[in-house]
Parts: structure tokens; C-alpha cells; sequence
């Protein structure tokens, strides 16, 4: 076997960004801006610029831009997009932005302002969408996202899919697998659900690792050729199948346990620790 497995540890070097603070419009059951409470809060372009000079003088490699969403799914950076230039201008920062369903003319002015990488969540069907997130959009919007911000030329696109996001339970993962087959990205970023105090599915357990694997293989089967991760986005309640996750197709794991990278390496893999956000390879 000569197989590689990239190993991801952002940490400190590569924090988490809100262009929001901790507000969001959208009362997601899985979420609920929970997650935007663990982010640099930055909410207007001269914070943005502040951080980021800071993050660079102190080493960092880069970080994630997001936040929250307004009622139609959108995480409006574009207002932040000469600040993003100058970022890209003055340091050698990579970003990767979580986008929702920003519309194509946002699209293509957040490519030229030189984000490196794109996360798009993608979902198998409407009714998920409408369960999950509260909004009335459709499943195929979020992978018109992905072909369009392809399209327009961005250098990664990384479309993510949650296993079990409809509070913990398989559903139409492998139909967002499926909508994803003819678009063939180059990366794909899988993540899991993850119960959270104060959602509305915080007392649903998480997917078992059974579950896991069979979408990791899913998607190894129908995207043969695309780059494929397990996120960071994950419950770590048990780890004991993160090694058969690797061995089902993964070409990269973020926070992988210490036996996951033991066994990966007895089986041959070459082990190679990067630093960043998984998304940008």
C-alpha cells in the first residue's frame, strides 16, 4: 500500500471567524448560533482587518470566515470584500468562507476578492432543509452554490455534508451524494452531528459509527476521484471506528486520535500533520 493521510490540527493558527457576532436569523435545530459562540467575533471590515494582521504577526496560517445567516440562508460577506483584498494583499493568510446560499453576483465578487477555498453545506432533500434550518429552500439550491462559485472559477470548493444532521438519524445522505456525482468536486468534507446544549435536537444521540463508515464508503463508491475528509464538525463521544473510517476511503482526517494515526501507520500510510483548515488541502 502507498497511500497518504493527511492529518488536520488548525488550533490557535487557524481560528474561526463570525462577521456576525453571535447573531443569526436562522433558529437551525441542530445549532441554534451555538457554534458562533466559540468564534473571533468580527463584525464590520476594520475588526476584520485588525484580526487578521494581528493573526499574521503573531504566525497564524489563516483562518475560517463565516457567520450567521440572514432569513434566506445567506452569510453576506461581500461587504467584506475589500478588506478580504487587502488581507490577501499585505499577509500570506489562507481563508476558507463558509457561504450559505449566497447569490451568484455575491459569488463572484467573493472569488475576486482571493478567498482561497468555499464551504458549502449541501443537503439530499427539501424536507431536511425545511426540518432542520427553518427556510424554505431547496436542496438543489445548495448545489446550484456549488456549480456556480465552480463555475465563476474559485480555486476549492469544498461542498460538506452532514451525516445525520436530522437529529442523528441517516436520511437523504446519499442523495446529496448523488446530486453531487455529476459536479464531481475536487474536495468533499464530511462531518456529523453532533448534540448541543441548548438545540432543539441536544438530547439526539449522535450517528453511530456503523452510520459513519457506510457514508464514507457511499461516497468513496459514487465520487471516486474526489479528495474526501472526515471534518472537524464530529461527536468524539467514541472514537473506537475512526480507523475503519480512514481504511473506507478517507484521503484526510481533522483531530484524528492517536490510534487512528497508530493504525494508519501500520497499515503503510504515510502521515503528513498540516496545520490549517482541512478545505484547503
Amino acid at each position: 500500500m502507498n497511500r497518504t493521510l493527511d492529518c488536520y490540527y488548525p488550533g490557535k493558527g487557524f481560528p474561526s471567524v463570525s462577521t456576525t457576532g453571535r447573531s443569526c436569523s436562522l433558529r437551525c435545530r441542530h445549532c441554534s448560533s451555538r457554534y458562533l459562540e466559540g468564534m473571533v467575533s468580527a463584525t464590520d471590515p476594520d475588526e476584520l482587518l485588525s484580526f487578521a494582521h494581528a493573526l499574521s504577526k503573531a504566525g497564524g496560517e489563516g483562518f475560517l470566515l463565516s457567520g450567521g445567516c440572514d432569513d434566506m440562508g445567506r452569510v453576506r460577506l461581500e461587504r467584506f470584500v475589500p478588506a478580504i483584498k487587502e488581507i490577501k494583499a499585505t499577509t500570506a493568510l489562507r481563508i476558507n468562507a463558509h457561504i450559505g446560499l449566497t447569490p451568484r453576483e455575491g459569488l463572484r465578487e467573493l472569488v475576486g476578492s482571493g478567498i482561497d477555498a468555499f464551504s458549502v453545506d449541501v443537503y439530499g432533500d427539501d424536507a431536511t432543509v425545511k426540518e432542520v434550518l427553518g427556510i424554505d429552500a431547496k436542496a438543489q439550491d445548495y448545489i446550484s452554490v456549488v456549480q456556480g462559485i465552480m463555475d465563476i472559477g474559485a480555486p476549492i470548493v469544498a461542498p460538506h455534508v452532514c451525516i445525520g444532521v436530522r437529529g442523528g438519524a441517516l436520511g437523504s445522505e446519499m442523495v446529496a451524494l448523488r446530486m453531487l456525482e455529476p459536479i464531481s468536486p475536487t474536495t468533499l468534507v464530511l462531518i456529523s452531528f453532533m448534540p448541543t446544549k441548548g438545540t432543539a435536537y441536544e438530547s439526539r444521540p449522535p450517528p453511530s459509527g456503523e452510520d459513519v463508515i457506510s457514508v464514507i464508503r457511499g461516497a468513496r463508491s459514487i465520487l471516486p476521484r474526489t479528495r474526501l475528509l472526515l471534518g472537524c464538525m464530529r461527536s468524539r463521544r467514541d472514537r473506537a471506528w475512526e480507523p475503519e473510517a480512514v481504511f473506507a476511503g478517507l484521503d484526510g482526517i481533522v483531530l484524528p486520535s492517536a490510534e487512528t494515526v497508530r493504525a494508519a501507520s501500520a497499515l503503510g500510510y504515510t502521515i503528513r500533520k498540516k496545520d490549517v483548515c482541512c478545505a484547503l488541502g
